[in-house]
């Protein structure tokens, strides 16, 4: 059995002690032929490599400076593209490298920088910082919203000042027209509720007369009344099930309606309104919260 201890006060040794019959003892003061072995890690050591052999380290340590000098040359690849994408004003395919190259290295101010003046098309247009990546990119990156906010203040805050007029403008509206769809729609559906329910009342009804008139076949053979009662208590069975299908599906469209409804995007006026709260919440991240 082998046991490795982690020094604490020294910070990177491990001491193995290996007994004389080939076993290892980490317990000093053992008595009896030992053979002392000790190795220091280097700075890179960590808790994950705890319990790995001097060469699994080595070969762990080795492999991680690998992956990060193939991360590094990934990255210096991708700003190097990125740079000459942007140059030409391909902003489009720059920003595709720079966030790439986010990816690599967040810290990177070169990516950050290249990432939001390829988004902006060198700081003179601001439709794509409303997109999802790019509001994603806002909430990680403090350089990116300091940048903006250095580049574009002016620019931002003048946009705020629009959408937060427009969206005032257009709420109430938004709000109304919803709400007078919603007593429409609830009615149509409570119109559904009624039909669709006496439509299942008359098919269990007229099945219960069905059934009622077929066993009487059986009890009166000499009368054809069960037989004649049996057919049309079939028919009116089948044509209340038919009403019920047909009900039913109006009363599924009618409350799929009233569901669509309460979504904020259920119309044009809705959509614009959303988005305009979406794109103040983005000027947000870069100008700050409007005092009220």
């Amino acid at each position: 059995m082998e046991e490795r201890i982690l020094d604490e006060e020294e910070g990177r040794g491990i001491r193995i002690k290996r007994t004389a019959d080939g076993e290892t003892d980490a317990l000093e003061g053992t008595e009896g032929e030992e053979e002392e072995v000790a190795f220091e890690f280097p700075e890179e050591y960590d808790e994950t490599l705890a319990g790995m052999s001097q060469s699994q380290v080595e070969e762990e340590l080795a492999r991680r400076e690998k992956a990060r000098e193939e991360a590094a040359a990934a990255c210096k690849k991708l700003l190097d593209e990125g740079n000459a994408l942007l140059a030409s004003e391909q902003f489009e395919e720059a920003e595709e490298k720079f966030s790439g190259a986010t990816a690599y290295d967040a810290d990177s101010e070169t990516a950050i920088f290249g990432l939001f003046a390829a988004a902006t098309k060198n700081f003179t247009d601001t439709k794509r910082l409303y997109t999802e990546e790019r509001a994603e990119d806002l909430e990680r990156f403090d350089a990116g919203r300091a940048l903006l906010l250095e580049k574009m203040g002016k620019t931002l805050k003048n946009e705020r000042a629009a959408y937060k007029k427009e969206a005032e403008e257009l709420r109430p509206t938004v709000e109304e027209a919803q709400e007078k769809r919603r007593e429409a729609f609830a009615a149509n559906r409570k119109h559904y509720i009624i039909f669709t329910s006496v439509a299942l009342f008359l098919t269990v009804l007229f099945a219960i007369a069905t059934a009622i008139a077929a066993d009487n076949i059986l009890r009166t053979s000499s009368s054809m009344l069960p037989v004649v009662f049996t057919a049309i208590a079939g028919v009116l069975t089948f044509l209340a099930v038919t009403a019920l299908a047909v009900f039913g599906l109006k009363l599924l469209g009618a409350n799929r309606l009233c569901r669509e409804n309460e979504k904020p995007t259920s119309s044009k006026d809705g959509a614009r309104l959303v988005e305009l709260e979406q794109r103040l919440e983005v000027l947000a991240l870069v100008l700050g919260k409007e005092e009220e």
